[in-house]
């Protein structure tokens, strides 16, 4: 992949993680008013090849998909129900619990235009109960992933990917799943550095 070549070969922008205090039992921070959204790209423009879709309630993972974008060049997504999550910590516990007793799929605020375009998809989520939020596997199952590569990356408290990566595979099928990284709280700090090793571990082109 050319262009990711050349971005991975290049001076990397260094961004600047505002992390909250701390993380919360789903892995993101508490949501701090400096922090910068990912410019989102709902479709994809002729000839992309990179997508960045990532759900983040706080902005933890938001700002992981920040260092991805910036040293791939790629588009980004970002996942969001079509009626959004509270804003309550205490109520959003019971929806994310009640969520995954259900094995919901919450619908979602906009699709991918031109997923034909798309070779390697990056997944991005928190930790929500040792899984990823229902709304991931609601994008997941909406696209066809054979012959796509994919690519997750997570924040969390201290759980990693928990149980998501076998969930991912299988809402996923088709697709070929990549070593993903799993950054906790104390990895946040250093998270450009992280990012930076594991994309040019990936040696993707």
């Amino acid at each position: 992949m050319k262009k990711m070549l050349m971005f991975l070969s290049s001076t990397v922008l260094i961004l600047v993680l505002t992390v909250g205090c701390c993380l919360t039992a789903y892995g993101e921070a508490t949501a701090s008013p400096s922090a910068t959204e990912a410019p989102e790209t709902p479709g994809a423009e002729a000839g992309s090849e990179a997508l960045i879709a990532y759900f983040s309630w706080s902005g933890n993972t938001e700002q992981v998909a920040q260092i991805i974008q910036a040293a791939t060049g790629a588009d980004v997504f970002k996942i969001e129900p079509a009626t959004p999550y509270t804003d309550d910590y205490n109520a959003l516990l019971d929806i994310a619990r009640q969520e995954q007793a259900d094995n919901a799929r919450p619908e979602l605020a906009a699709q991918v235009e031109n997923w034909e375009n798309y070779d390697v998809i990056f997944v991005g989520y928190p930790n929500w109960w040792s899984d990823a939020p229902m709304a991931v596997y609601t994008f997941l199952e909406s696209y066809d992933f054979t012959g796509k590569t994919l690519v997750p990356f997570n924040t969390s408290a201290s759980g990693g990917f928990g149980r998501s990566l076998d969930g991912i595979a299988e809402s996923a099928a088709g697709a070929t799943i990549l070593e993903g990284i799993a950054l906790t709280e104390g990895e946040l700090a250093d998270a450009q550095n992280a990012v930076t090793e594991w994309l040019a571990a990936l040696e993707l082109n």
